[in-house]
């Protein structure tokens, strides 16, 4: 059975806004554990994102969803960002911004490119699902290296879902290719990508519970032990 769409987006929306909420609070109280500030604006952002695709219409697809794209985009490079920040402080917010700077420019110029030489959109969706998969891999890979100087446990949690996160968008990326091969029914492909976009949801929520326990985990670390 396919899950319904608009049902999903909702889901996915709320889930967003919900732990860009938990996390900026988590950071409210443990102001030097800044992967959770990027981290509460990739959710915002994504949410936003998601919530502006949903206005595409027959005139105005093409801006609308490059917008949105790049509002994604822009979120989850403050992401990875913001955890390179926390594992060295010696970067900078500009350098964070030029990051996203760079990477949205980057996506956006290779997205008008792909319209202009009139490849399917099919294409474009699968240059955003690979950049969203590189930049979560990105941040998975900063949170598991950290785990070296820090030694926080929690680490491994928010790692391993952000790596699951990846994944779905991967799995996305081989439909399009199989669909466009003719490898697979469009019916198979929707069912598929319904189930990767729950899956996707779930793990959001373990991928911010792993941040919230390792600015726990740090307090605790640093607490005094009682004599």
């Amino acid at each position: 059975m396919v899950l319904d769409a608009s049902v999903l987006l909702f889901v996915s929306i709320l889930v967003r806004l919900a732990a860009s909420g938990i996390a900026l609070l988590a950071w409210i109280a443990h102001r030097d554990v800044v992967c959770l500030l990027g981290w509460s604006a990739a959710m915002f952002l994504s949410a936003t994102a998601m919530w502006v695709s949903s206005f595409r219409g027959a005139g105005i697809a093409l801006p609308v969803t490059l917008m949105a794209n790049v509002l994604f985009l822009a979120g989850y490079t403050l992401m990875w960002a913001s955890m390179r920040r926390f594992n060295d402080d010696r970067l900078t917010l500009l350098r964070q911004a030029l990051s996203v700077l760079a990477v949205a420019g980057a996506f956006a110029l290779l997205f008008l490119l792909a319209g202009h030489l009139g490849l399917p959109r099919r294409a474009q969706s699968a240059l955003f699902a690979l950049f969203i998969a590189g930049l979560t891999l990105a941040a998975a890979w900063e949170t598991w290296r950290g785990f070296r100087h820090d030694g926080l446990r929690s680490r491994h949690i928010a790692a391993g879902a952000l790596v699951c996160i990846a994944a779905t968008r991967l799995v996305r990326v081989g439909l399009i290719a199989m669909q466009s091969a003719g490898l697979v029914a469009p019916r198979t492909a929707e069912l598929v990508q319904s189930y990767t976009l729950y899956v996707n949801v779930l793990f959001l929520l373990v991928a911010t519970a792993g941040l919230v326990l390792m600015a726990q985990e740090r307090v605790d670390r640093s607490a005094p032990r009682p004599s």
